[in-house]
């Protein structure tokens, strides 16, 4: 199943573009036989384009003349939006349907199903006693850190204490001074939950 979309949003597109850009989309949407109801649309995206196209052609334009064609272009981009959203609802699964319109999709998501296990990993001492502190890099397209510690790694029902961190440090203070702390991190984003983690560490806390 398709998931990509029409762009709706056309504030980027260069205003040497945006007029060639309505105007294709004319001329694939009006008397397309997949949108026989988009004539509200087309009509409002004819309208809107006409006197843009007018003002957007003066090559010494007052301040005046200026923000009349900054206002003519925001309701050019209105229509274009109604006439992409139209053809996202009408044909939310069917690519073809949606290049018919003469405007462009969405960026196909980038998929990393398994990332990469966090780099530089390690334990030091945390600000108080009795506490650690982790650190780790981020790899490549995570968007946090998961770290796991424990006190026995042994134990048949091994009981992990979870920090999940965006950036920066994770503070472990599930335990006290003296004891041996073991740790675990993974990276958090891929499209699987079964990301690979970093050999376990262990530190004896200050």
């Amino acid at each position: 199943m398709s998931s990509r979309k029409l762009l709706t949003n056309f504030d980027n597109v260069p205003k040497m573009e945006i007029g060639p850009l309505a105007q294709n989309c004319l001329t694939n949407t009006v008397g397309n036989t997949r949108y026989p109801k988009a004539k509200p649309q087309t009509d409002a995206l004819t309208a809107a384009l006409t006197p843009y196209l007018a003002a957007a052609s003066i090559l010494h334009p007052t301040p005046t003349q200026t923000a009349e064609l900054n206002q003519l272009r925001t309701a050019l981009n209105a229509a274009l939006s109604a006439v992409a959203q139209m053809a996202n609802l009408l044909y939310p699964d069917d690519e073809a349907a949606l290049l018919s319109t003469g405007l462009a999709l969405t960026k196909e998501r980038e998929r990393h199903t398994t990332l990469e296990a966090p780099l530089r990993f390690q334990l030091v001492d945390g600000p108080t006693p009795g506490t650690l502190c982790a650190k780790a890099k981020r790899p490549p397209h995570a968007v946090a850190l998961k770290y796991l510690y424990t006190l026995d790694p042994t134990d048949a029902d091994i009981e992990w204490y979870v920090v999940v961190v965006r950036d920066g440090d994770a503070l472990l203070t599930q335990c006290k001074s003296g004891d041996k702390v073991y740790c675990k991190v993974a990276a958090v984003g891929g499209d699987t939950d079964q990301q690979p983690f970093t050999d376990v560490l262990s530190r004896i806390a200050q």
